[in-house]
């Protein structure tokens, strides 16, 4: 099996980690709406507490963007189901969340000193409860997104499907012309087509109406033949 392209498989990656992020700012954005009245710091600017909302927020849905992007990746080429589309987003919520939480309370708040949402709001917050609260609100909003990603294939997928069948119209109808031209070809000679036309020529130069009358019983005689044609199903 070839190994696939690295410049699509980059561009692959950098969508899903974009959407990772929209979902992220979204959920942030929401959260920082609910919570800024209640900040008990009113000397701390509230572009603090959006900035440490998205970093917690744009991790956890990073971390789900990448791995419903795995479970892309093993099933390639061919699209999610349903069910599995589920279990990557549970899987994504649930891991990405415990991941990048530990990461951001043990390492970055603990070690580096940055405030994260408790530290605004000024109220001491169980860690394992927080945890939960994002795996929740990853699963409600990671669902949503899953569901409008999943309408989305579905709709590509049909109109691929009709691209295809007008394609294979179009191809059938050609197909159908030329069976048709070659049955009319093989009916009509071109030598004698040909000799009549020449004849047709030298007749208007002597004899007009034998002329007409000649022309009138060769469109008879490929009217004919054109209709015999046309009633032949094609094979």
């Amino acid at each position: 099996m070839s190994s696939a392209n690295p410049i699509d498989s980059k561009q692959f990656w950098l969508r899903r980690a974009g959407s990772g992020l929209l979902l992220g700012m979204s959920i942030a954005i929401l959260e920082f709406a609910y919570y800024y009245p209640l900040v008990a710091t009113p000397d701390k600017l509230g572009v603090g507490l959006l900035a440490s909302l998205l970093l917690s927020w744009c991790g956890d849905g990073v971390l789900l963007a990448v791995t419903v992007g795995l479970f892309e990746r093993r099933e390639a080429p061919r699209s999610l189901g349903a069910r599995q589309l589920a279990l990557a987003v549970v899987i994504g919520s649930i891991a990405g969340v415990l991941a990048w939480q530990a990461f951001v309370n043990l390492v970055l708040r603990e070690q580096f000193g940055i405030w994260v949402l408790r530290d605004f709001v000024g109220q001491p917050v169980n860690w394992s409860v927080g945890v939960l609260y994002h795996i929740w609100l990853m699963l409600v909003f990671g669902g949503l997104a899953a569901a409008v990603y999943s309408s989305r294939q579905r709709h590509a997928r049909m109109l691929g499907v009709l691209h295809a069948a007008e394609l294979s119209r179009e191809t059938s109808q050609r197909q159908l012309a030329e069976a048709r031209f070659a049955a009319l070809r093989a009916r009509i000679d071109p030598d004698i087509l040909f000799q009549t036309l020449s004849k047709l020529e030298r007749l208007y130069e002597a004899d007009p109406q034998g002329a007409d009358r000649l022309l009138a019983e060769l469109i008879v005689f490929l009217r004919g033949a054109l209709a015999e044609v046309r009633a032949t199903p094609a094979q």
